[in-house]
């Protein structure tokens, strides 16, 4: 997948960064893989956020109008990809610290749904049900893992 992107830099296995460059100047992003139990099973939640350098911790909820969210959409994407090459049979569960955020997020899946089909599966959760991802159905969360080939 060739999309515009920011230079993502690999903290650990777990952890990445990166820089957006924009309206606001140049803000730096952290992208967390956060191993978690859920319904029995480890999986990943996906954080991600602006690095607060005085808590030095993500902050997962300041809204910083960069100019630049396709861009950012793209690299946390390549993130993703990149943490399926080192946890191959990971599961990551994606929710946005809002429900606007995670409308905003359904929209990014939709729109690059002919290429994220091809590789993998998502499934979305509505009234705590799971079910394969669906465009213009409105879930509370996702999520995402590789297709068995």
């Amino acid at each position: 997948m060739e999309w515009e992107r920011y230079k993502l830099v690999k903290n650990t296995d777990y952890q990445y960064e990166f820089y957006s460059e924009g309206l606001r100047g140049r803000l730096k992003k952290i992208i967390e893989f956060q191993p978690m139990k859920y319904l029995g099973a480890t999986v990943f939640n996906l954080a991600f956020g602006n690095w607060n350098e005085i808590t030095r911790r993500l902050d997962d909820e300041t809204r910083t109008n960069n100019g630049d969210q396709l861009k950012i959409f793209q690299t946390v994407a390549e993130a993703v990809i990149n943490f399926f090459e080192t946890v191959p049979n990971a599961f990551i569960l994606i929710q946005g610290s809002t429900s606007a955020r995670t409308r905003l997020y359904q929209m990014r899946i939709a729109g690059f749904w002919s290429k994220i089909s091809q590789q993998y599966e998502i499934q979305g959760e509505l009234n705590n049900e799971w079910s394969l991802f669906r465009m213009n159905v409105n879930y509370k969360r996702f999520l995402i893992y590789k297709k068995i080939k």
